[in-house]
């Protein structure tokens, strides 16, 4: 009788931290594609297919979001620099604030936002080891502010349903740049206020 079985996935922790396994999916994005995420919309036009972030996804039960139902899935960004902003994702709100979720830095340096929309923002520094816990009220966005492939791990619920439109209406309240190789924090400044 052979009831022993390779596991359902495997996350290395050395090298490329590659996610593989079942059920394994994979989305990309482009810098050019990340139109109203960063500052300067016509210095991220200039980028073409250059890849800005790819993520991989493990669930076994996407299509239907029951709520208790989790997913792993690993965001690899890129280092580069959009007008000298640092390279990122784009963010999100969770349209159902009950979902929480954790991520967990692999590789590289950046930094996780996180943002309840009003007067509370912060960040936390993400290196190989960091562990976030994210209240599933707040908005946030990885940040990869290094000279290396960022690698952050994640584990959420997929019926968290994903907001990014809030954050292209209405950004975060402060931006990361990189100027002569330190991180530069600076102030968002909007025209006017949406909500």
């Amino acid at each position: 009788m052979n009831f022993v079985r390779e596991p359902k996935g495997i996350q290395e922790f050395l090298n490329d931290c590659e996610l593989s396994g079942q059920n394994v999916v994979w989305r990309q994005k482009k810098i050019s594609e990340c139109v109203n995420v960063y500052r300067n919309n016509e210095a991220v036009k200039a980028f073409g297919d250059q890849l800005a972030y790819k993520v991989a996804n493990q669930n076994f039960n996407r299509e239907n979001y029951v709520k208790g139902n989790l997913q792993w899935g690993i965001t690899y960004i890129n280092p580069f620099t959009v007008d000298g902003e640092c390279a990122m994702t784009a963010g999100h709100y969770h349209g159902d604030t009950d979902c929480d979720e954790y991520y967990y830095g692999l590789k590289g340096e950046g930094f996780l936002l996180f943002w309840d929309g009003k007067d509370e923002f912060y960040a936390e520094k993400i290196f190989p080891g960091s562990l976030h816990y994210i209240n599933g009220h707040y908005a946030h966005r990885i940040i990869n502010s290094g000279d290396a492939l960022l690698a952050v791990a994640a584990c959420s619920l997929p019926a968290s349903k994903q907001d990014h439109k809030a954050i292209e209406v209405r950004p975060f309240p402060y931006r990361c740049f990189k100027r002569d190789g330190v991180v530069v924090w600076e102030k968002e400044t909007y025209a006017s206020d949406p909500r």
